[in-house]
């Protein structure tokens, strides 16, 4: 058996209203406390979430690994890569990661995301299989993330909308 790691990635818009914004980083607390209370929901890499969302790269989450950022993407040239938030959680299935996704709070948000974020050529996520007892790294949603963007979808990496990720 195995768990779901679950990796988002968005550029912020630099063109994003002040008020934007504000809306963007007050909604961040509620959403990330309702993933934490999520049915399937296993961990995240931001345990104990000060309300400050910014990570530097190399920064040391423990068995999470180094922060680090996906700079390998088609089309990142040209933007601030540092101007992004990124997750990266664990999840009992690919449908309890869909549920807390696609419902709720972050449901809400979620529809909202064009009034915060570029809308890139790359995927906003990567869902991958990682063994039960073991802890996704950033470096594994990277690596994931850019390798869908690159290669596509397949039973390695998917997203929610793959075939992979309906299940």
């Amino acid at each position: 058996m195995s768990t779901i790691a679950l990796y988002t990635f968005g550029l912020l818009d630099p063109a994003m209203e002040p008020a934007a914004l504000a809306d963007l980083a007050g909604r961040g607390d509620e959403i990330y406390s309702a993933g934490d209370h999520a049915p399937g929901f296993l961990g995240r890499a931001e345990e104990g979430y000060d309300g400050d969302a910014v990570h530097q790269p190399g920064e040391d989450f423990g068995p999470w690994g180094s922060y680090v950022l996906p700079l390998g993407l088609p089309d990142l040239a040209g933007h601030d890569p540092h101007a992004h938030i990124a997750t990266l959680s664990l999840w009992r299935d690919v449908g309890s990661a869909r549920l807390f996704v696609y419902s709720g709070l972050h449901r809400e948000a979620l529809q909202l995301r064009y009034d915060w974020f570029l809308k890139g050529s790359w995927p906003g996520h990567v869902l991958w299989s990682v063994e039960d007892g073991s802890v996704p790294r950033w470096s594994d949603g990277v690596a994931n993330l850019e390798a869908l963007a690159l290669d596509g979808a397949s039973a390695q990496r998917f997203t929610f909308g793959s075939q992979w990720g309906r299940t």
